[in-house]
């Protein structure tokens, strides 16, 4: 009796001690998982850190490199030139700065189509909403189209509620679901248009290429083109320049046409057959120039696994340093 009793006992503290050992493996486990997770995150976030920093420098090196390219050709941009378009890098410790830049002057400042009018607001800008009627109908869009997309686009950015021929004001997009209001302010991306009436996925990869936006008050009018750094999809931008008296296949020809190097100078620009044919009062020459305003830079950071992609906006004047418009991180 003792002995299967005592068999008994042993084999109960047996399973207890076997319970315990479980217990604290398991124990062990999720506080190997957690110190684990909690070294994983603080390595993030402090490459995360790092990358916030470099992000810092990274804007302040590029503009220093942007400045020397451009005071080499004293702003004029051509599209062959060595430094556009192409990929370059700044080794940084630990990681790597990869960017692009690109002309930002030519495109059609969706921004500009509302102006102040004198502390009442924002409202339409006439002659900036009849130039983006005329892109509109250049890329195939017919004049009732072309207006009521321009229309919804004002609506969207005016501080009014009184919608424009075609357009949508805040009565329109309540009744949606879900529903919501125009944001009377100007856009801060492209891809705001996706909100408004009318601006469907083919609409959108249609003005891919044409249209940007920039802070509100970055400009006095709406961009001036460089004629050498225009590509043929950008052709249909010199329609409104050349108040519709040439068709956008002849632009596109004009582009392709553009010599190496690109046109010294607008006087040998306007001496191109198609444009001498033009009456001259209908070329509005103060909206072309070999000179650009405007830089885009894409660049991606890396540090260490991080990594970081970030979009700045600058804009160029001869005499001045060059000034940030933008910077964002993208994805």
């Amino acid at each position: 009796m003792r002995s299967r009793r005592s068999s008994s006992q042993q084999g109960a503290a047996l399973v207890t001690v076997l319970m315990i050992v479980a217990a604290m493996s398991a124990i062990g486990v999720a506080l190997t998982q957690s110190v684990t997770s909690a070294t994983q995150r603080a390595r993030a976030l402090d490459g995360q850190s790092q990358l916030r920093f470099y992000a810092v420098s990274a804007e302040e090196a590029v503009k220093s490199r942007l400045g020397e390219m451009l005071s080499q050709v004293e702003g004029r941009l051509t599209a062959d030139m060595p430094g556009l378009n192409e990929a370059q890098t700044l080794p940084v410790d630990g990681g790597l700065v990869s960017f692009i830049v690109r002309d930002a002057s030519n495109c059609f400042d969706l921004n500009a189509m509302v102006r102040n009018d004198d502390g009442l607001g924002l409202g339409a800008d006439p002659d900036e909403v009849e130039a983006y009627v005329r892109l509109l109908q250049a890329i195939e869009f017919d004049r009732s189209e072309a207006t009521a997309l321009a229309a919804s686009l004002v609506d969207w950015m005016d501080d009014n509620q009184s919608p424009g021929q075609g357009g949508a004001e805040d009565s329109y997009y309540l009744g949606l679901r879900p529903s919501y209001r125009t944001s009377s302010q100007t856009l801060e991306a492209v891809d705001e248009l996706r909100a408004i009436r009318d601006y469907e996925a083919e609409t959108l990869v249609k003005l891919r290429d044409l249209v940007c936006t920039r802070p509100h008050g970055a400009v006095v009018s709406n961009s001036v083109l460089n004629i050498n750094t225009l590509t043929e999809a950008q052709a249909p931008l010199l329609i409104d320049v050349l108040s519709g008296a040439i068709e956008v296949e002849d632009a596109v020809q004009l582009i392709a046409s553009r010599p190496l190097g690109g046109w010294p100078d607008l006087d040998e620009f306007l001496a191109e057959p198609v444009i001498t044919a033009i009456s001259p009062e209908l070329i509005k020459r103060d909206r072309i120039d070999t000179v650009s305003r405007y830089m885009e830079v894409s660049a991606e950071l890396t540090y260490r696994t991080q990594m970081m992609r970030i979009q700045l906006l600058f804009e160029v004047r001869s005499g001045r340093p060059i000034t940030t418009l933008r910077r964002e991180r993208v994805g």
